[in-house]
């Protein structure tokens, strides 16, 4: 019955979340990635909504013609200011059906956790006064001894029929407590001065406070404690010689359920863990590509083709709705899904990528103010080609194993593509040589004869013209001959020849593209690390792995491309602050014990570590890790298992190097094929997982060399013994940690 229970209750926790999320964060489901480009503008929400009008979808994208970036987040807080701190309750029976549609072999323990545990105790909403949004509710204790299909309580009552063992009908589960308060924080404070909100999830029990990526762990967990209660009352009620076939079949249908959290918990796992990147001309090529890994993963669901159409979907505008109009009573948003999914169809040019827990995407759509811009950019001077928009959306759930169960970032801008023209002008100049002519001229007369002595001289004057010809404009000079005549009784004329010298003007005109400059600030971390040798069974990673952890503030400015990546040749770094965070640091919810994985024959783990509840990035953008190896214990020739095949490879190694005289970097330890030289790292890893036996008051730490360790008989004799006591299935109920310490008790 807890596996159903669990089943829907996770469902009922995503419900909730989307419920109570659609107001901030509906926007984000359609959105992508991408990166902002820094202005000096920033203005007041009140120029995308007017006073008294509703918040729609385009004040949320609008971006003024003198700006690059927008402000929704102001105008989204500014919205959620409006409608003022408020609480109430959200229906949670109006899903109810749709719940239980979905709940396929679990719909009777989905009912019954809906019906009793849940909808009774009612779901809450509030909207706090710095204009968060959280959600509370609790879930009552379940009655674990009802017969519900396909859990524990159903294969005990089976037991109790088969072996005419009815008090397996009503055993008593006392100390098994399931039942939690949850609760949902989104904060959507962060929006007044940023554009990042974060989630958190916090489900505490009894026993402590889970996230939601925790829940089938703890679900298993819960299982455990209940088949443990069950394998006791079944050797107490029926017949001795039935009790193995008896409990044979009970467990069998219990690791089924165990199977199914398990799968539930490698999902989860495995998504942390995924790594993509991808380009699609449009969400819908997006779509379709999940829609393929969800096929070719064995999950029977497909998604509509279109956002519009996932939009449209009958629950999701219920949920849709409801949210809105729950937490919105006064009718400020006037946003729909159908609003949503348009857009993100609008959407072309996307990119994705996951890895490490974060999805990040970058997509362009239409701007819906490029006449304004258009108009503006020409007053300025400037000659416009186009502008679009660009639209930015960051998901982070490396957190979702802790209460931080993550967050989402979103940045839309305007990407402008201008011409600026320049012109350069040269002046001509001419210059020109003036003729000078000088006449004299004498005149004799007698009275009665006259007599005329003419000298006629004619002088012809030639201009010269050079020309240069530009790529813009051509001059021509023309010079005139004149042809000058003096008469005169005795003339003398002198003409001097005259030069004319003409320059042509050469124009130059030149196109240039505005360069647009982002300033952004990065944070990374260093530190000296070691590697260090763990065993699955332990809880806590040693932070003694890590010293002089420095995490770096940094100034970065770099201009951005046509294609709206940066121009790495003109990046300009400038370190403004450099912090020793040494004693803050950790490894978050990871343990040797949640990390280790059967199937990874190689041992080796790459673990993230935070500092104050973030994981911390290297200087490329990538997790900041340290490595570690992780094995059972006693697994000497590492195959994942302690047996006689490891005490005999420990027994031969004592030999050699006690009665040989050998010295323990000339034999080798393991005959595993990880292991190519005595001095190998997997040689020292298989001796720390074989030197179970420590001499009394000896402390060897997980840092100490083969050379500080005693593989002796003692290991070997200890090996063996936890090998036949882990083979006897009047153990199953042991941990291998708990075997261990009887063994060395």
């Amino acid at each position: 019955m807890l596996e159903r229970y669990r089943t829907m209750k996770n469902s009922l926790f995503k419900r909730a979340i989307a419920t109570a999320a659609a107001v901030p964060l509906a926007l984000t489901q359609c959105l992508t990635y991408a990166n902002a480009v820094s202005t000096d503008f920033v203005k007041a929400p009140a120029q995308n909504v007017q006073e008294g009008e509703s918040l729609k979808l385009e004040n949320l994208l609008y971006i003024p013609a003198e700006e690059t970036v927008s402000t929704w987040n102001q105008t989204l807080s500014a919205a959620i200011a409006s409608i003022g701190a408020e609480d109430g309750e959200v229906d949670v029976a109006k899903f109810r059906d749709d719940i239980l549609s979905k709940a396929g072999a679990y719909k009777e323990a989905a009912a019954y956790a809906l019906d009793q545990c849940i909808i009774p105790n009612k779901v809450n909403y509030e909207i706090t006064g710095e204009n968060d949004v959280v959600i509370t509710g609790k879930i009552s204790e379940p009655d674990l001894n009802l017969k519900i299909a396909n859990t524990p309580a159903d294969a005990l009552h089976r037991i109790a029929d088969s072996y005419n063992a009815p008090a397996l009908k009503n055993v008593d589960y006392s100390t098994v407590k399931i039942g939690g308060d949850f609760k949902i924080t989104i904060g959507t404070s962060a929006l007044a001065s940023g554009k990042k909100v974060a989630v958190t999830f916090a489900y505490t029990t009894a026993d402590g406070t889970y996230g939601i990526g925790e829940l089938p762990a703890y679900a298993i967990k819960k299982i455990e404690e209940i088949r443990k209660i069950d394998e006791a009352a079944i050797e107490k009620e029926v017949a001795a010689d039935k009790v193995d076939e008896a409990k044979a079949k009970y467990n069998a249908k219990i690791d089924l359920i165990i199977d199914k959290l398990k799968k539930a918990e490698r999902a989860v796992d495995k998504t942390l863990k995924a790594d993509k990147n991808a380009t699609y001309s449009d969400v819908s090529g997006l779509i379709s590509d999940t829609n393929g890994w969800l096929k070719a993963n064995g999950i029977n669901r497909q998604l509509p083709g279109t956002a519009s159409e996932i939009a449209a979907k009958e629950f999701i505008v219920k949920a849709y709705d409801t949210a809105i109009k729950t937490i919105d009573s006064k009718g400020v948003v006037d946003i729909s899904a159908a609003d949503l999914g348009g857009f993100a169809d609008s959407i072309k040019n996307v990119t994705f990528s996951l890895a490490n827990g974060k999805a990040e995407g970058i997509g362009t759509f239409d701007d819906a103010e490029q006449a304004e811009v258009k108009a503006w950019v020409e007053k300025n001077g400037y000659a416009f080609v186009d502008s679009y928009k660009k639209i930015t959306a960051k998901v982070d759930f490396s957190g979702i194993k802790s209460v931080d169960a993550g967050s989402v970032e979103v940045e839309i801008e305007r990407i402008l593509v201008t011409d600026t023209t320049t012109t350069t002008q040269v002046t001509t100049t001419s210059t020109e040589t003036t003729s000078t002519t000088s006449t004299e001229s004498t005149s004799t007369t007698t009275e009665e004869t006259t007599t005329t002595d003419t000298t006629s001289t004619t002088t012809e004057t030639t201009s010269t013209s050079t020309e240069t010809t530009s790529t813009t404009s051509e001059t021509t000079s023309t010079s005139t001959t004149s042809e000058t005549t003096s008469t005169t009784s005795e003339t003398t004329s002198t003409t001097s020849e005259t030069t004319s010298t003409s320059t042509d003007t050469t124009s130059t005109s030149t196109e240039t593209t505005p360069v647009v400059t982002t300033v952004f600030t990065k944070v990374y971390a260093t530190a000296n690390t070691e590697n260090a040798f763990y065993l699955n069974t332990e809880t806590e990673f040693d932070k003694a792995q890590l010293s002089n952890v420095i995490l770096h503030t940094v100034r970065i400015e770099a201009a951005v491309k046509e294609d709206g990546t940066i121009d790495e040749t003109t990046k300009k770094e400038t370190e403004i602050e450099a912090k020793d965070i040494t004693a803050d640091v950790s490894f978050g919810s990871a343990t040797p014990a949640n990390t280790y994985e059967k199937t990874n024959t190689s041992f080796k783990y790459k673990v993230p570590v935070s500092a104050n509840g973030s994981v911390l990035k290297d200087v490329d953008g990538n997790d900041f890790t340290v490595t570690v190896f992780i094995g059972v214990k006693g697994d000497i020739n590492l195959d994942n298992m302690a047996n006689s095949v490891d005490a005999s490879q420990a027994l031969a190694f004592y030999a050699k190097t006690s009665t040989q005289g050998r010295g323990v970097y000339d034999v080798q330890l393991s005959e595993s094929n990880l292991v190519l030289t005595p001095k190998s790292v997997y040689d020292e890893f298989a001796a720390f997982l074989g030197d179970v036996h420590h001499v009394s008051g000896a402390v060897v730490d997980r840092f100490a060399t083969k050379d500080k360790r005693l593989i002796d008989a003692n290991d070997a004799s200890n090996i063996l013994a936890f090998y036949a006591k882990r083979m006897n299935s009047a153990n199953d109920q042991m941990t291998d940690a708990e075997i261990w310490e009887d063994i060395l008790a």
